[in-house]
């Protein structure tokens, strides 16, 4: 069956040709697995319409007797795919560029999605049974509402397969975002410092405040002069002429 996820077609194959190789039937592997699944479970994993959970896929490579971190590589690989099919812009984390919080978050964010986005109970769970990487933490986290400390970027590196190699990379990106954090929390305690002290600082007193001016009083308004007629008023009257005799 064709898949529109190459890596799904690739795991699913993979699962298969495990399982011919052991001369297994599915019954068969979900005995040697305890029945912690059953053989529908194991069956499904394999047809490639769905990405099967990453216990699931563990299970199957260890009842077949074949490598569960090459089969747990090809479950983050699918996983990755689909992620990147729904965000094609989704890019691969690269903590040597990491200078502040909100780079190492998205980091991080790019990371958890290249390994897979396990569940975030999962992820607790694999890190250890001492809350070394609490669910909580991881889901502020990607939410960026928080950034995780040393120890737990540790456990979290560690769930995500990253190899030790890499690590150091990632200790440095995280040193220099935690550097930038403490030259911001310094610079808002000055500023709240200065602004507390500029607020109950005394005022000078009022001998000491320059006297206002005097305001000039309003002036009335002029009144306009009484305009003069040109000419005088008189009443005209008819000329008389003379008879002449």
């Amino acid at each position: 069956m064709t898949t529109a996820n190459p890596s799904l077609e690739k795991l699913a194959e993979w699962l298969r040709a495990q399982r011919r190789a052991a001369g297994l039937t599915h019954r068969e592997l979900a005995g040697r697995s305890a029945h912690a699944f059953s053989d529908t479970t194991f069956s499904r994993a394999t047809t490639g319409i769905r990405i099967p959970r990453l216990p699931v896929v563990e299970a199957y490579a260890r009842a077949c007797g074949a490598s569960v971190k090459h089969a747990r590589s090809l479950w983050r690989a699918a996983r990755y795919a689909e992620h990147r099919q729904r965000d094609p812009r989704a890019g691969v984390p690269r903590p040597d560029r990491v200078y502040d919080r909100d780079a190492l978050i998205h980091a991080l964010q790019q990371l958890y999605y290249k390994a897979g986005a396990m569940p975030m109970d999962e992820m607790e769970h694999r890190a250890g049974d001492h809350g070394e990487l609490p669910h909580s933490t991881v889901r502020r986290m990607l939410a960026g509402k928080s950034m995780l400390d040393l120890q737990q970027l540790f456990a979290f590196l560690r769930v995500c397969d990253v190899t030790g190699g890499e690590w150091e990379q990632w200790r440095l990106a995280w040193l220099r975002a935690w550097r930038r954090c403490e030259v911001l929390r310094a610079a808002e305690r000055l500023n709240r410092t200065l602004r507390a002290s500029a607020h109950d600082r005394p005022g000078p007193p009022d001998h000491a405040r320059p006297a206002e001016a005097p305001r000039r009083p309003a002036r009335a308004p002029r009144p306009y002069p009484p305009v003069a007629l040109a000419m005088p008023l008189f009443q005209p009257t008819a000329p008389t002429l003379a008879r002449s005799r």
